[in-house]
């Protein structure tokens, strides 16, 4: 009995606790932003209604470095999650770029229309890949800002157009379209932008001005390129020490805050556009021809994008299938 006892205590000495955690997430996003404000604030309530048995501590800014760098200190434990661009999540799962292709949303509402049915599709591929999808937010269209103005392709070919570090697609989008692109971490494209190394980024509105990226450009290119996702991603290992039940209140907690946050960056997005051309800044716009050049352009990037197996192509097919039947709703 005695022997019996000392075995129950030993195990419940090894047997790892699944009661308490501390999730160490870095972003890229500067402390001080809607963003992070909104995360804080989650980070707030889950401490509460765990009763501090769930802890998120946040590293805001880059200071833990590139997106890159952020899944690489996950992988060896030294961080727990990410919020992550999903432009940085193509080599761990296809599933991530399905939003992410040229021209396939034409306005915000395309893009709350569709998610109900597909997020749950990229959330279950990640997890096959190691990750709990916390939630993924809407950042808003991406379009091309530059210090000379681009109304023609010609023009768009003279510029040097950054590209985020490892972001395939928009490598493959600019190159088919006759520009070189020149790719860069995150954190190298002011200085680049100061220095002339670039002078042309493909941004939303409100990070080019959260970043200061906006005081390097004059010109706007007034034609939506694509749609910006961004996710909250947590490894799979590190969430399951955490109990069922405070699993289900920081899923719960994370989806509210994901859709405050969705909401908030609407607001985000259209006071930037604002203040952009408050700040001296122009919006252009491309010719009729031009913009359907691009557009013809895009499909033959998305067919070339295929056969490199880079997003889930049945799938992105049923999505385009969804898109056109509600863009021919009366």
């Amino acid at each position: 009995m005695r022997i019996f006892a000392f075995l129950l205590l030993l195990g419940s000495m090894l047997a790892p606790s699944v009661h308490a955690a501390t999730l160490k997430i870095a972003t890229l996003a500067p402390d001080g932003t809607s963003w992070m404000k909104v995360m804080r604030q989650a980070a707030a309530d889950i401490k509460a209604e765990t009763e501090g048995r769930v802890k998120i501590k946040y590293f805001p800014g880059g200071v833990q470095g590139s997106d890159k760098s952020v899944l690489r200190k996950m992988r060896i434990g030294q961080l727990q999650g990410g919020a992550i661009a999903t432009g940085s999540l193509i080599n761990i799962s296809p599933a991530s770029q399905l939003y992410n292709l040229p021209f396939t949303f034409r306005t915000l509402e395309e893009v709350r229309a569709i998610r109900e049915e597909f997020d749950p599709y990229i959330v279950s591929e990640l997890a096959k890949e190691g990750y709990v999808v916390l939630g993924i937010s809407e950042a808003g269209f991406a379009y091309m800002m530059s210090d000379e103005p681009i109304r023609t392709s010609d023009d768009a070919r003279k510029q040097k157009v950054w590209v985020p570090e490892g972001d395939l697609i928009g490598e493959t989008t600019f190159e088919n379209g006759g520009v070189e692109p020149i790719s860069l971490p995150l954190s190298d494209v002011y200085t680049s932008l100061q220095t002339g190394l670039i002078d042309t980024i493909v941004v939303n509105a409100s990070s080019a001005i959260a970043l200061q990226w906006h005081t390097k450009v004059n010109y706007v290119t007034d034609f939506p390129l694509l749609f910006l996702t961004g996710t909250i991603i947590v490894d799979q290992k590190a969430f399951r020490k955490i109990s069922t039940e405070d699993q289900a209140v920081v899923k719960r907690i994370m989806a509210e805050a994901f859709a405050s946050m969705d909401a908030q960056n609407e607001t985000d997005e259209a006071g930037a556009r604002d203040a952009l051309a408050q700040n001296g800044v122009e919006f252009v716009e491309l010719s009729e021809e031009d913009k359907q050049a691009w557009e013809e352009l895009a499909t033959g990037v998305v067919d070339e994008l295929a056969s490199k197996e880079i997003y889930p192509v049945e799938i992105f097919k049923r999505l385009q299938q969804r898109l056109e039947e509600m863009r021919q709703e009366p």
